[in-house]
């Protein structure tokens, strides 16, 4: 069983309570938000991807099950981490959205974009499955 390590970080913006938490399973760094994804919290989950890119985690999966809106501050900070993943031959891919959230990224056409998956689980195992 790989081993799970968690680190929990709290933000406040604009009266808002946004909650960001990262699990580490072998290789792939999951990064788990909670919260609105807007022009307040949006600089706190840029300064999240850009750590993880920067510390060489490859193989991300953002799970936004419990993001209920993010705004296109939001979208370009996604777009951002995943133009900087495919520069460093890494994967970025997106778990469990939210209807509003899925909407957006229909409307947008960044469903065409991101790699999305329904779970975690089912974006892990698409990562794991091609390991020998």
């Amino acid at each position: 069983m790989p081993k799970e390590i968690y680190i929990l970080k709290r933000v406040r913006g604009d009266g808002e309570q946004m909650e960001i938490a990262e699990k580490n399973i072998g290789d792939i760094c999951i990064i788990s938000i909670s919260g609105r994804i807007d022009t307040v919290t949006s600089k706190d989950v840029e300064a999240k991807l850009e750590g993880a890119i920067e510390e060489k985690k490859n193989k991300m999966i953002i799970d936004l099950a419990k993001v209920d809106y993010i705004s296109s501050v939001g979208l370009r900070v996604l777009l951002a981490a995943l133009k900087k993943q495919r520069q460093n031959q890494g994967s970025l891919q997106l778990a469990s959205l939210q209807p509003l959230v899925q909407n957006i990224f229909r409307i947008t056409g960044l469903d065409e974009v991101f790699q999305i998956f329904p779970t975690e689980e089912a974006a892990f195992q698409s990562l794991t499955s091609f390991e020998v």
